[in-house]
């Protein structure tokens, strides 16, 4: 596998042939069958109850409907904003049972599945790149998360190493790709609104992640990520921008997914493949270089399950990630693991100068971080302390929103890891044109 390298098509691959439609005579007709096919859709797309090709990141409303997303089961109250009285909106009412008294005929205490209460949160990889990082999460064993993979390409889609998958826009791409055609993928996404929808369900946060500059990620992921905005839900884009390499026309299709995606999610990671070159020698693989871009998101989402999930020394909850990231638009994830004497102010630094992330944000201006400071059972107060206190002398906004959590992990034993989110960062994260 090749971890979030941009996928272009191919006719011929690895001695496949893949085969066209029999009405397309090439590959020019069946390209242009593809943008008539989007056109349709696109063109339809005001009448389409998912999509609202007009919404506005900042004066866009949350979606009041209540929806029950799978089939014969039932509302989740919690979600619902307004009930109607249409019965197939209607609550289970179902009595509750009656309350048990012990021999001393005091009130027993209430049984209840604390799991019924834990945060449900999606990783979404969407188009060659997004499956790409979703395989590079589940050969880690991140656990923790649903994993849904969303691609208009058929045999690449078979590659995940998830089973929870949709093959998007099966009447508009016959499963063959899209050309590196944005609107094609856009309206792939569009053709596939309710599938995505029932799939998401009753998820708490999603990560959109995708490869921009291509076909379906560029187009398909900000769709996504509005229905999730729409559905409220905690929404966090993380995409990676083309090598320059790649040539002009693919970075200013990336440029223009980047805007787009921007408008319809919380916050907004993004990952210039360029910035490999920064820490990769000549002999390293293609795969082990492209890896490294992987596991920004694999390090960003795992610090944030890990403070929910593993035992916590300062516990932390979905409410303090809200807090940290919703509306928050610019992000920068950073991670840091050292062992040996002075580790905690070396994992500090090192989270704090990502190298690969984008040039044009500052980690000084941030409004708010989440930080997670983890190491096994000689983890001091004092090493808490040292990294905190970096952190927080590194920022230029004195009233910043600085949440600290601390987990056990005794996998890292002899070793201190500094995860840490920060939102808010001023700069276009668009990553620039090539001059």
């Amino acid at each position: 596998m090749l971890p979030l390298l941009h996928h272009h098509r191919l006719i011929v691959l690895g001695g496949i042939v893949r085969k066209l439609p029999a009405s397309s005579s090439s590959g020019f007709a069946f390209a242009s069958s593809l943008q008539k096919k989007a056109h349709e859709v696109l063109k339809g797309g005001a009448n389409n109850p998912g999509i609202d090709s007009n919404t506005n990141r900042k004066d866009a409303s949350k979606s009041s409907s209540v929806v029950d997303s799978k089939p014969g089961g039932k509302l989740p109250v919690s979600k619902a904003k307004s009930i109607t009285s249409d019965t197939s909106n209607a609550v289970d009412v179902t009595p509750l049972p009656s309350k048990k008294t012990d021999t001393n005929g005091l009130l027993s205490p209430p049984q209840m599945n604390l799991h019924e209460f834990a945060p449900r949160i999606c990783v979404i990889g969407i188009g060659g790149a997004g499956g790409n990082a979703l395989n590079n999460m589940i050969a880690n064993r991140l656990s923790g998360v649903d994993f849904l993979a969303l691609n208009t390409d058929a045999q690449h889609l078979n590659t995940t190493l998830t089973d929870n998958r949709i093959q998007l826009g099966t009447t508009i791409t016959d499963g063959l790709g899209c050309g590196a055609n944005p609107d094609v993928g856009r309206a792939a996404a569009m053709e596939s609104t309710e599938e995505i929808m029932d799939r998401i369900g009753d998820a708490h946060m999603c990560f959109i992640t995708a490869g921009m500059g291509g076909g379906t990620g560029t187009g398909a992921a900000p769709v996504v990520a509005e229905m999730c905005f729409k559905n409220d839900i905690l929404t966090v884009g993380v995409v990676s921008t083309p090598f320059q390499f790649e040539g002009k026309h693919r970075m200013r299709l990336a440029n223009e997914g980047i805007s787009r995606l921007k408008q319809v999610v919380d916050s907004m990671i993004v990952v210039p493949n360029q910035n490999l070159y920064r820490v990769i020698t000549e002999k390293d693989s293609l795969v082990d270089s492209l890896s490294l871009s992987n596991n920004i998101l694999l390090d960003g989402v795992r610090s944030i399950t890990d403070l929910m999930t593993r035992p916590g020394l300062i516990n932390l909850d979905f409410a303090d990630v809200c807090a940290v990231m919703h509306g928050m638009g610019n992000t920068i994830i950073g991670t840091g693991v050292a062992s040996g004497e002075d580790r905690a102010e070396k994992a500090t630094r090192d989270a704090l100068h990502n190298p690969l992330l984008d040039d044009e944000l500052n980690i000084i201006s941030a409004k708010a971080l989440l930080v997670n400071i983890s190491g096994g059972k000689d983890l001091s107060l004092h090493e808490l302390e040292t990294a905190s206190t970096i952190i927080k002398n590194m920022l230029d906004e004195e009233y910043a929103n600085i949440i600290f959590g601390s987990t056990y992990d005794d996998t890292v034993e002899g070793q201190i890891r500094v995860s840490l989110v920060a939102t808010g960062v001023d700069g276009d994260s668009a990553y620039n044109a090539i001059p």
